[in-house]
């Protein structure tokens, strides 16, 4: 991060460097990272219907919503992707929903994202999460946003649809319906008591992942996101996906950059990080990807720190 805005970061309050922090407390910081997330490929977000787009009537229209797990499912595990590349900061035998050692929950993406080991016993363990994502919806009606393609089956986590007891179905035609390219979601993601270190890895993990929502084999990046502003603050704001577009849907008219910086500027006023010193500080978390030694040094510190201010769920 630049040090000029880390600096003005820790001098106004706002947050602590990982070493001044205490995990086991609860020092009311939290953070609001705005984003605008357009979609630059065909996205699948479905229900619980196969073929269906999550919607919902708002405004006497139909409207797409994506659940907030599907922008955080994909966002942990990329940046779980990008711990395991640098070495020594994932378990290796750490898999995710199948942990069964607590010590496998050393890792910044159990951190950030919390995390849970089932195992018996003294084996069993839970981090909370710091973290936490708001649902999207799209200003514009499904019917307008939408369109139908036909292909094989498929789920979130590969081509292949299975039944309720875990049957493999037919790999039939399906008539899937897909969010077209170029529709623009408002979200939030908002961090409770968190470090200077983890907020760089949880920027690195909105502005590096490019795909979400369901996969076949021929879908590639499908989504690109901007972060508009971070807004800080001593308990939560109110200010959520919701009520910013309650506004434009209201107003009938969605400008959605200018839309969520107002939103931010009226909830945090001067405890926010935007323009040119949001420009240089996504610069560095972006380079970061590619200096592994620095990603090594700060994600060592986040496991050290877990260790030595969580003893008692290590015994």
């Amino acid at each position: 991060m630049n040090d000029i805005v880390e600096k003005k970061i820790i001098e106004n309050g706002w947050a602590k460097k990982i070493g001044d922090l205490d995990l086991r407390k609860n020092y009311g910081y939290y953070i609001k990272i705005s984003i605008v997330s357009e979609t630059t490929g065909f996205f699948i977000c479905r229900n619980n219907e196969p073929t269906e787009i999550t919607s919902e009537e708002f405004e006497n229209e139909e409207r797409a919503l994506v659940p907030a797990q599907k922008w955080r499912g994909a966002e942990r595990s990329y940046l779980l992707s990008e711990l395991r590349k640098v070495g020594g900061l994932v378990p290796e035998n750490y898999s995710r929903n199948m942990v069964k050692e607590k010590i496998l929950l050393k890792s910044p993406a159990s951190l950030i994202f919390g995390d849970t080991s089932t195992g018996t016993g003294k084996e069993m363990a839970s981090i909370a999460s710091r973290t936490f994502y708001d649902w999207s919806y799209s200003y514009e009606p499904l019917s307008l946003i939408s369109t139908r393609q036909t292909h094989n089956s498929l789920s979130d986590e590969g081509t292949i649809l299975h039944d309720e007891k875990g049957n493999t179905l037919s790999n039939a035609i399906y008539n899937i319906n897909y969010i077209k390219p170029g529709v623009k979601f408002i979200r939030y993601v908002t961090m409770e008591n968190f470090s200077i270190e983890m907020l760089q890895l949880q920027l690195m993990a909105i502005l590096g992942t490019t795909r979400y929502g369901g996969r076949t084999a021929i879908l590639g990046d499908n989504i690109r996101n901007k972060v508009i502003a971070l807004g800080f603050s001593k308990g939560d704001t109110t200010v959520s996906s919701f009520t910013t577009m309650k506004e434009a849907w209201k107003n009938g008219t969605y400008e959605p950059e200018t839309l969520v910086e107002e939103a931010m500027v009226r909830n945090y006023n001067k405890s926010i990080i935007k323009g040119t010193e949001l420009e240089t500080m996504i610069s560095n978390t972006l380079a970061l990807r590619s200096n592994r030694e620095e990603m090594h040094k700060i994600g060592q510190s986040l496991i050290t720190k877990m260790e030595n201010d969580w003893l008692e769920i290590w015994r």
